[in-house]
């Protein structure tokens, strides 16, 4: 986990110093909405029903 956040930081300042951060986090929060659009229930699939008579 140490190693994982050490990674964001130095992408982070590297973003930073190059000045791509806003389009960073632009293409973050769209990736996030599409995650949250993805997780609704109406993209699960249905229940198996029995037949009815």
């Amino acid at each position: 986990m140490s190693s994982l956040i050490k990674i964001a930081s130095i992408l982070a300042f590297m973003a930073v110093a190059s000045g791509n951060l806003p389009t960073i986090l632009f293409h973050v929060r769209k990736a996030q909405l599409q995650l949250i659009q993805d997780s609704k229930a109406s993209k699960w699939p249905k229940a198996m029903t029995l037949p009815s008579r």
